[in-house]
């Protein structure tokens, strides 16, 4: 088995659809139709990745994005039949992994699953190893790891599988500007469409959590039409 997947739908049809796809790809499928029934399957099981309808008649579904990022270390695939740029970036910023828009092609939503499982597996190795890397930077401290990133007044906050892989790609090129497409390329783990704004909105998202002073300390500098250099001055422990 690749993987244990749930599916979090009130369509029966497209819970039926899903699981025809994937099963015989070699993941076992469990579903749910609403966010009670997801509530109940990750008590009880150790999910490694959820697909998400942004739109359940019960409760919002970036509501339960915020439910399982408390709750589960599972990659989050959000999954809606808008489609618009807008609920991509919300999805995003919740703490969602990764975006597919209905209707979906099923080769596409495989490589999205796929990668996302590769880099929440490569985060749980890494959990249970040597401990990764340790850095600091202007008073932060970063352990690639256990994606925990803690400010310099000693409060941790955990970063998305998406975020801490920007992040320690931007630090390991530290001084220099990374393209877009490699940032996406690397962080997400496919190739950017021409129209994505995904990057953008990580790189927004992390941003965010390494403002600690108002914007004043910015160490993430935007390098127009090529991509983002961090700034900060490293040191590895």
């Amino acid at each position: 088995m690749l993987g244990l997947i749930l599916v979090v739908d009130d369509d029966p049809d497209m819970r039926l659809v899903l699981r025809d796809h994937l099963e015989p790809e070699g993941f076992e499928v469990i579903d749910a139709a609403n966010g009670a029934e997801m509530r109940a399957v990750i008590e009880q099981k150790k999910v490694d990745l959820v697909i998400l309808d942004l739109q359940l008649p019960d409760e919002d579904g970036l509501n339960l994005a915020k439910v399982l990022r408390e709750k589960t270390d599972a990659g989050i695939v959000m999954l809606t039949g808008k489609g618009t740029t807008v609920d991509m970036a919300v999805g995003l910023e919740v703490g969602a992994d990764d975006y597919v828009a209905k209707p979906f092609k099923s080769r596409e939503l495989l490589a999205r699953i796929r990668s996302v499982l590769r880099r929440t597996t490569e985060t749980r190795k890494a959990k249970t190893g040597s401990g990764g890397s340790v850095v600091r930077f202007q008073g932060w401290r970063f352990e690639s790891a256990f994606q925990r990133l803690t400010n310099p007044q000693g409060e941790d906050s955990v970063l998305t599988a998406g975020e801490s892989r920007l992040l320690q790609i931007l630090i390991d090129n530290v001084g220099n500007t990374v393209d877009r497409d490699t940032l996406h390329r690397e962080a997400l783990g496919y190739d950017m469409q021409a129209s994505s704004r995904n990057i953008d909105v990580l790189v927004g998202r992390l941003r965010r959590k390494l403002d600690n002073e108002g914007g004043k300390d910015n160490l993430i500098k935007s390098v127009r039409g090529i991509g983002y250099e961090f700034t900060g001055k490293i040191e590895r422990e």
